[in-house]
């Protein structure tokens, strides 16, 4: 390489904005949480043989990891707030990391669960992360297409982690899955400490504020935060049940081997991830084509949910292509109505500098509710031989939500209280 040229790519690599950087992380960390998620849902069928686990058993053992994440959800997004993105994005994704590598050590059932509890730790804070760098460094009018194609990472990484896991499942078993997976996310949290820095204007801010619970209380004043609040736990239920059960569900329905089941449903997810994309953008453009008012992101998430709700078709088929046509088409509009939930969450809130505690309490109820999906539906699956039920309640709370999200949001959510 000439030094002119040397000159013109290093010239290029310094226009690069660091914001796009940023998003980039943020984007592979979601992609490694639940790659390292979708690690137990394609190893569950092995694993639960090995620890001899029956349907509701192995529901249990999915929602393990609900167990400590919803618990410090609150209490990890404050103090994000108080010791910033860089400190806690490193120290969450390496807990995490570790928790993986522990889990493919583990030599029984109960020392597993307690490495899916340090794993809920290390993941409490993640989506508190991603917020608080879109809210930093994204501009207003795009922060529902920002935030749409980041949560596309949580789609490309069950992909990811499904079908790479199949493969090593298949060629070296359910401990080597977890323990590679966990040396990735350990490679993401070095980086991450190196390049990650706050906006200028952020470094300079006290974070020895008293703590109080006066702000958090007034949030549930407010009929906008209710409704989004609302959509994020009817949305959470659903990602969690198909989660923590679709590989299960497909190999019930369709009677294909693992390495199968790991194709078709990295296959839903990635479809979901392209279909999201393209109906957010698409919907935020004729929504915003005439001005740019955060409210009417309320119209998008709406149709999206109802979209979402076709979830409830599945039981009218038993064939690969419908069943993977509804699967990949539900998730992508439940994906774009979290990308726009979470804009107007961060759009309406007021004190830009609380909105780490404030995605903080909507995961905490968002959460507690998800964390039951496995449980349930692992009932569901045991007495009635099928998944009907649980489909039938997730299109149902998906269309209440919608319309409820349309009737309630609007006002911006203030959370001092309003003498």
């Amino acid at each position: 390489m000439t030094q002119d040229q040397a000159t013109t790519f290093t010239s290029r690599k310094r226009n690069i904005p660091p914001r796009y950087i940023f998003f980039l992380l943020v984007f592979l960390m979601y992609v490694i949480s639940y790659g390292d998620r979708a690690a137990l849902s394609i190893a569950l069928p092995t694993l639960g043989k090995e620890f001899m686990l029956s349907p509701v058993q192995m529901g249990w053992v999915s929602s393990s990891f609900l167990w400590s994440y919803f618990l410090l959800n609150l209490p990890s997004t404050m103090l994000l707030d108080r010791k910033g993105a860089r400190l806690i994005g490193s120290l969450a994704v390496s807990i995490w990391s570790f928790a993986m590598l522990l889990g493919g050590m583990a030599h029984n059932i109960t020392q597993f669960l307690m490495t899916r509890v340090l794993l809920g730790v290390g993941e409490a804070p993640t989506f508190g992360v991603g917020a608080t760098v879109v809210r930093n460094w994204a501009l207003p009018k795009e922060r529902g297409s920002v935030m749409t194609i980041l949560l596309t990472g949580m789609q490309l990484g069950l992909a990811g982690g499904t079908i790479a896991g199949a493969y090593l499942i298949a060629f070296f078993g359910w401990r080597f899955e977890f323990i590679a997976l966990g040396g990735i996310g350990l490679v993401w949290a070095a980086i991450w400490w190196m390049v990650y820095r706050a906006p200028a204007e952020k470094t300079s801010l006290p974070n020895s504020v008293p703590f109080s619970f006066s702000p958090i209380r007034n949030l549930f004043r407010s009929s906008s935060f209710l409704g989004i609040l609302i959509v994020q736990c009817t949305q959470n239920y659903l990602n969690f049940l198909v989660m923590s059960w679709m590989p299960l569900y497909l190999i019930h329905e369709l009677h294909i081997d693992i390495t199968g089941t790991g194709t078709r449903t990295a296959l839903c997810y990635l479809t979901a991830a392209v279909g999201a994309i393209g109906i957010g953008r698409t919907l935020e453009q004729f929504i915003f084509r005439n001005n740019i008012h955060p409210s009417r992101r309320r119209l998008i998430v709406a149709i999206c949910l109802g979209g979402a709700a076709t979830i409830g078709l599945l039981p009218k088929f038993h064939t690969m292509t419908p069943i993977l046509l509804i699967l990949g088409a539900s998730l992508a509009c439940l994906i774009a109505a979290n990308g726009a939930n979470t804009a107007l969450l961060t759009d309406l809130v007021e004190d830009g500098d609380k909105i780490g505690t404030v995605t903080g309490v909507t995961l905490t109820c968002s959460n507690f509710l998800g964390l039951f999906a496995p449980i349930v539906t692992g009932y569901i699956v045991s007495y009635t031989g099928r998944f009907d039920i649980a489909w039938y309640m997730c299109s149902a709370a998906l269309i209440t939500s919608g319309l409820l999200s349309f009737l309630l949001v609007g006002a911006p959510i203030n959370m001092r209280r309003i003498p």
